[in-house]
């Protein structure tokens, strides 16, 4: 079957082939609409055209004449993580509006394995990388930064990076209510399980937890016990045990998967929340709907991590300067956490 040409575009739509290549190549500003030198009913008649013949772009061929793609890539530490499979749509569904295709890859909060995820995007011309960073990361991004390829950091922070974009959660905020709402409803013996990961999400997140525990002259109640991704399973059950043996009333979980390691140790355990340890969890998820009283979590706002993600990536990509921009945590409140 022959393949449909630019110029059976142009045939069709009574038009130059100049003009379907300005039309068919043109990038997407940040308002949404095609940036280029055409009538814009002319340009969509081109581009419904297009659509009924089949017509596709060979995108080697308009990168090598634009210097541009048309595509950028998305690095969490796990595609497959509850959190960022969501955030992941949300980034895919933005970026097409403006007419780009996505790649993603996984670090697995490894270093060198992003240092290699980076150069091998780059080495498909990419546009713009929106990456979660892991610890050990930095050369990998400084050497796309060095490439002139623009960066947004997505959900954690690099502090002393600068020329890149972030979009981050206010996560010192998310570990004071999260802790707030235990103290307000009675619970003062309160501790937190987290992870050796060393990101800027989880560590602000402590460090909320610290703050809202001190402000209530809480200093001797502080504690927080430390997993790995490996590990968790093993050291949350006994985290538990040990927790209830000294009389902890409850505790605040940053993630979502130690939000469900809890919950499910506890069911193992014929524990029940908050009767005998009160919970907060992190992030959105139907397991908080199935225990006998609902959980109380942190929320963060997915589609607008993934939208401004997007949009400061492509304003980026247009020569505007990078922007930092905080969202602010939503707490959702359960019967996990009910007043003593």
């Amino acid at each position: 079957m022959k393949r449909t040409t630019i110029r059976d575009v142009a045939r069709e739509a009574g038009v130059s082939v100049t003009l379907v290549s300005f039309v068919m190549n043109a990038k997407r500003g940040p308002d949404g609409k095609l940036d280029c030198p055409v009538n814009p009913d002319t340009a969509q008649r081109v581009l419904q055209v297009a659509q009924r013949l089949g017509y596709r772009r060979n995108f080697a061929a308009a990168s090598l004449r634009s210097g541009y793609s048309n595509t950028i890539a998305v690095i969490p530490n796990d595609i497959s993580n509850k959190f960022f499979a969501g955030i992941s749509r949300c980034i895919e569904e933005e970026a097409q509006k403006f007419g780009y295709t996505v790649f993603f890859a996984s670090s697995e909060e490894d270093g060198e394995r992003l240092g290699e995820v980076i150069d091998a995007v780059m080495a498909h011309n990419v546009d713009g990388i929106i990456v979660a960073p892991c610890t050990g990361g930095e050369a990998g991004i400084a050497r796309a930064m060095d490439a002139k390829v623009p960066v947004v950091l997505l959900d954690r922070d690099i502090e002393d990076l600068e020329g890149v974009g972030k979009v981050l959660l206010d996560d010192v905020s998310a570990g004071v209510m999260a802790t707030q709402l235990l103290i307000d409803n009675g619970y003062r013996n309160i501790e937190m399980f987290s992870y050796t990961l060393g990101i800027s999400s989880i560590s602000e997140r402590e460090s909320g937890y610290r703050k809202a525990m001190m402000d209530n002259d809480l200093y001797d109640k502080v504690n927080i016990r430390y997993t790995t991704y490996k590990e968790a399973q093993k050291d949350v059950e006994q985290f538990l045990k040990e927790a209830l043996e000294k009389g902890v009333e409850g505790l605040f979980l940053p993630t979502y998967s130690l939000s469900a390691e809890v919950l499910s140790s506890m069911k193992r355990l014929g524990l029940k929340t908050p009767g005998d340890m009160a919970i907060v969890g992190f992030d959105e998820s139907d397991i908080y709907n199935l225990y006998e009283n609902t959980v109380s979590h942190i929320v963060q706002p997915l589609k607008e991590l993934g939208e401004k993600s997007v949009q400061t990536l492509i304003n980026m990509i247009h020569g505007k300067p990078a922007e930092n921009i905080i969202l602010k945590p939503e707490l959702i409140t359960g019967g996990s956490t009910q007043k003593k």
